[in-house]
């Protein structure tokens, strides 16, 4: 039967919350986040194939260290390189920093957005500052003060299900591939994609395999028409690129094919 070769996924608060709608009629969820507390376990769970944004107003001020900023700084921190005893070194101290998974942490700071990965669905988020966690260059996050209100939404992105079905010796298959990760690349979609061997004349008839390669998103073929040819089995297709044919579809046909699903 089937030969599944390849499958890529392209796929990439704290002390108390509030949910609040948005204008994009999505729930945001506002959460406390102290400067006194390394990480601190949110009642934000991550969600597959969704990307988090999050936004801090640039005036909520924190301190890392009240003695030599008693007024704060906001969630961007202090364009100064923490050491390595610090929570993320090399990144700004005092920034506002996530933690999606056992080994990932984002840097934050007043806003931006980063994907949730397969692996973190179901994570609890994590939220602290950008301070030394041992206290070896000083007294650690025991001199900081305040707190700040982070906005955090879940947004869903849609995930086109991109299979690829060739037949053994294809030429067009490599070129065809390479477009696909260009293309979900160029229009910054999710995406998993399947090599799919087709052995037999059985397997043609039952996936109504018309030729290699055949390149179908969310089990449609890129070309519409195909679904009216019954003539299934193990040979290579042509494609009429600008009146020309090819032994692969074209990176643009690809792209409209794609596009449509956004």
């Amino acid at each position: 039967m089937r030969k599944l070769l390849n499958t890529i996924a392209f796929a990439i608060l704290v002390s108390s919350a509030s949910l609040i709608n948005n204008p994009e009629g999505l729930l945001a969820e506002v959460v406390i986040v102290r400067a006194d507390a390394a990480w601190q376990r949110t009642d934000i769970i991550l969600k597959r194939n969704h990307t988090i944004k999050w936004s801090v107003k640039e005036d909520d001020f924190w301190s890392f260290n009240t003695a030599m900023f008693p007024d704060g700084h906001n969630a961007d921190g202090i364009p100064v390189p923490a050491l390595e005893s610090y929570t993320l070194p090399g990144e700004d101290i005092g920034m506002l920093l996530g933690k999606t998974g056992e080994d990932r942490i984002i840097s934050m700071g007043l806003s931006g957005s980063d994907y949730i990965r397969p692996e973190e669905e179901g994570n609890y988020l994590y939220l602290t500052m950008n301070d030394d966690l041992i206290g070896k260059y000083g007294e650690g996050f025991k001199d900081n003060n305040g707190e700040i209100l982070v906005t955090i939404t879940q947004i869903p992105r849609r995930v086109a299900k991109i299979g690829i079905l060739f037949i053994e010796g294809c030429p067009g298959v490599l070129t065809t591939a390479e477009y696909i990760n260009e293309v979900i690349t160029e229009e910054d979609i999710d995406a998993e994609i399947s090599l799919i061997l087709i052995e037999t004349a059985e397997d043609a008839r039952q996936l109504h395999f018309t030729g290699s390669p055949t390149v179908r998103i969310n089990g449609t073929d890129i070309e519409t028409n195909i679904k009216d040819i019954k003539d299934y089995g193990l040979r290579s297709r042509l494609y009429n690129i600008d009146g020309k044919e090819s032994g692969y579809p074209s990176k643009d046909m690809i792209k409209d094919a794609i596009k449509k699903i956004k």
